[in-house]
């Protein structure tokens, strides 16, 4: 790999690259949820977290140091662990109010969750053609508590039966070899070939050439790998660019820690230069002028508290910062917000991420070992004069999901897949 990218890189930069990968990996981050926690919880928390001067919101720490992933906060969706790089495309993705988005291989849902946080009037779609990667990226978002986002999985050429010309941004993080992820997954390096990468080259142009047709009119289409090589990334953009004249690379700016790509204003993120794995990105936008979304949004009813239109889809009751009818084509595996759970055996009537939006001064309060416990699963018993029923529980001020009170004890509603073990 490092023999090949001498065709683009000189000897100098190689060898930097080359000694930052047998480095063991230093530092992780995460993004906060703004609208779940702030820095001085995470400084009080954390002993060498560091705020992030390039992507609001996030910040760094040492990996020996501290294990966020372990804290009751990150189950209370305070926070997303997630590679700095990949914070690239969202922070070159303007808001734009209500908008249309989909994110075409969208697990785990790193750059979903950092969109959505940063534009909560936008509807992301976030796809992924694996059941079991959707699945995981759905519990992020449930997690969370993220409102504005439909999780689906379908092979993305699904969407041109209703979405053509549709959707005003869409972020596509291609599968490719993941070189960039060399020193962060091993397994990766282990099993990386050439003609490996050269098999992904018709995947990712398709890929591309399903993204252009659904992108709207005046629409931003973002293309990221995690992978160094060119073949993956300006040759593919390349390729786009040749075969669709309404297209225009739109140029990211040099900053430092940027390495300028092949072709300009795109560009590379390299360990030796920039504090995180590799990345490619370049924005491409269609010419035209977008279309206004025809939200229907008189039909349905608006939630003053949740500040979201409410709809019946699937015998459920969700909510959304605004409403499509073609969204009803969609057989998702999460609809936005869910507000009601009225399955046969459901333990809550209510939907789990439903509880972060409730005011907490309402909720019994957890000490840190009933929480601990909480999470596992385990039925808690409580001195609350509260009368029976379901209530929401917390831990330091933040919901954590629902209890059905009966007496002392306090039957546990936390999801079994989110459950730690």
């Amino acid at each position: 790999m490092y023999t090949h990218l001498k065709n683009y890189l000189s000897q100098e930069q190689i060898d930097k690259l080359k000694e930052e990968n047998a480095k063991p990996l230093k530092y992780k981050g995460l993004l906060i949820n703004p609208f779940r926690t702030n820095s001085q919880v995470l400084f009080k928390e954390f002993n060498s977290i560091e705020e992030d001067g390039d992507n609001p919101n996030f910040y760094t720490y040492l990996k020996d140091v501290d294990s966020p992933g372990k804290n009751i906060l990150h189950d209370a969706g305070a926070y997303y662990i997630m590679d700095r790089s990949s914070m690239i495309v969202s922070k070159y993705l303007e808001p734009k109010g209500k908008e249309l988005v989909l994110d075409m291989c969208a697990a785990p849902g790193g750059k979903t969750i950092s969109y959505a946080l940063k534009n909560p009037q936008a509807l992301i779609i976030a796809n992924d053609y694996s059941k079991k990667r959707a699945d995981e990226l759905s519990g992020n978002i449930e997690r969370l508590g993220i409102a504005n986002v439909i999780v689906t999985n379908f092979e993305p050429r699904f969407f041109l039966d209703d979405f053509q010309g549709y959707f005003d941004k869409i972020i596509l993080d291609a599968p490719c070899s993941g070189t960039g992820m060399f020193r962060k997954e091993s397994k990766m390096k282990d099993d990386w070939s050439y003609q490996k990468t050269l098999k992904l080259l018709p995947l990712q142009d398709q890929l591309l050439e399903t993204a252009y047709k659904l992108l709207a009119k005046g629409g931003t289409l973002s293309y990221s790998t995690c992978s160094y090589l060119k073949e993956e990334n300006e040759d593919r953009i390349a390729v786009l660019l040749r075969n669709h004249s309404d297209l225009q690379l739109e140029q990211i700016p040099l900053k430092k820690g940027y390495y300028e790509g092949t072709i300009d204003g795109t560009i590379h993120l390299f360990p030796h230069l920039y504090r995180g794995e590799g990345h490619f990105l370049a924005k491409v936008i269609k010419d035209g002028t977008t279309p206004k979304l025809d939200t229907a949004e008189a039909k349905r009813d608006f939630d003053i508290t949740l500040n979201l239109y409410s709809f019946k889809y699937k015998k459920e009751k969700y909510a959304l910062p605004f409403y499509l009818k073609s969204l009803l084509n969609l057989n998702a595996i999460r609809m936005g917000l869910k507000l009601t759970n009225s399955a046969k055996y459901a333990k809550c009537p209510f939907d789990h991420a439903l509880s972060h939006y409730l005011d907490s001064a309402n909720s019994i309060s957890l000490n840190y070992e009933e929480a601990k416990n909480y999470l596992m699963g385990q039925e808690l018993t409580t001195r609350s004069d509260k009368p029976d029923g379901f209530y929401p529980v917390s831990y330091l001020g933040l919901n954590l999901g629902y209890v059905n009170k009966v007496g002392i004890k306090l039957k546990n509603c936390y999801p079994k897949g989110l459950r730690k073990k």
